[in-house]
């Protein structure tokens, strides 16, 4: 293994330590997977034992046309004859259905791809069927290339495969793990948008407003995934509405909490400059957990996997023998850690690497 793949790999592994519910790793996840495995988009979905999708979650836009298409025509019905059906792949074959498997005339002619893969720019994909220890599937990680992009390798199959038992603990463990809510960050995903009139309709709104409302508002079902976004649909949407339409004409803030972060809708009213008839302008921005918002910025320092682990366990405001106890390591480790790490940051104590870190969170 090459050194990036190497340090992806341990950034992939240092997501484990976090205590991230299931919601928040699996995206934070597929983030990183493309340092790895360079890919277009990604996906996981969520089964029960049975191989039954329940939700997902898929890099980009949700487009409800194709997804209404999808569900409705394609998912466990009329996939074509060199794929098999969905269900039927999560509960039996190999964990790892590598590119050469749809690669072939017969896939490209097909209904499948040309209504639902090209429509969304994908033309190739690697999958990992995740299971627990006992062989029951917990779901499926799938990395997708478009047109014209180079071919998966059998090699990053097998980095794939490599990488299935990490994500089951991963799961398993955030969900044991998971708690009340503790300290949050902006993510660095941009805000999205949404315009309401008078009577309540969506007149406006940006590419990525149907999957945030889907989150904010629990899970991306099949269900949700396939109607468009409507007022009555998401009760945060329906708060801001009627405190605007109420007898003080507000506009308002709120704010709402779940396994997917925290999620901040802030309204505004909007008048054309000629006159005419108002509209409510929303935002609407996802803010993940501190432990992630942190780890994303030493990732991105260059630093060793334990020097990163000093630096989030001194952001934390733990001593240095605190560190040695925590870490199962000698005081001099820990000092020698220290030592390098104000070094390589030009930093001269911990208040200062304190202070760096959170300008850089």
């Amino acid at each position: 293994m090459g050194t990036k793949h190497a340090a992806e790999r341990a950034r992939i592994q240092g997501l484990l330590g976090l205590g991230l519910a299931p919601q928040v790793f699996i995206p934070a996840l597929l983030e990183t997977l493309h340092g790895l495995i360079p890919s277009s988009r990604n996906l996981f979905d969520w089964t029960d034992r049975d191989g039954r999708l329940l939700h997902y979650y898929f890099e980009g836009p949700i487009d409800p046309e194709i997804n209404r298409l999808y569900f409705e025509e394609f998912h466990n019905r009329a996939e074509p004859a060199c794929m098999q059906p969905y269900r039927q792949a999560l509960t039996g074959g190999p964990s790892v259905r590598g590119a050469a498997e749809l690669e072939q005339a017969d896939f490209y002619r097909s209904a499948y791809y040309n209504e639902i893969w090209r429509p969304q720019r994908l033309h190739s994909r690697i999958e990992g069927i995740v299971r627990a220890d006992d062989g029951t599937p917990l779901g499926s990680l799938v990395l997708y290339r478009g047109p014209g992009e180079r071919r998966f390798t059998p090699a990053e199959e097998q980095l794939l495969g490599g990488l299935l038992p990490y994500v089951a603990r991963g799961l398993q463990e955030g969900a044991a793990q998971a708690g009340a809510p503790g300290a949050y960050r902006p993510s660095p995903a941009a805000p999205a948008f949404l315009c309401l009139a008078a009577d309540g309709s969506i007149t406006q709104l940006s590419a990525d407003a149907p999957r945030l409302l889907l989150q904010a508002h629990g899970e991306i079902t099949p269900d949700g995934a396939m109607r468009r976004p409507r007022l009555a649909d998401y009760p945060a949407l329906l708060t801001l509405w009627r405190q605007w339409q109420g007898p003080l004409a507000q506009a308002g803030r709120l704010e709402l909490h779940n396994g997917w972060g925290r999620f901040v809708f802030e309204a505004c009213v909007l008048q054309p400059p000629g006159g005419g008839a108002a509209q409510l302008h929303i935002s609407l921005r996802h803010h993940e957990p501190e432990a992630l918002s942190l780890h994303r910025a030493l990732a991105g320092l260059d630093l060793s996997s334990s020097q990163r682990e000093v630096c989030r366990l001194l952001h934390a405001g733990l001593s240095q023998v605190e560190i040695a106890r925590r870490l199962q390591v000698s005081p001099s480790t820990v000092i020698d850690h220290v030592r390098k790490i104000h070094t390589k940051l030009d930093v001269h104590s911990s208040g200062e690497l304190v202070a760096l870190l959170n300008r850089r969170l």
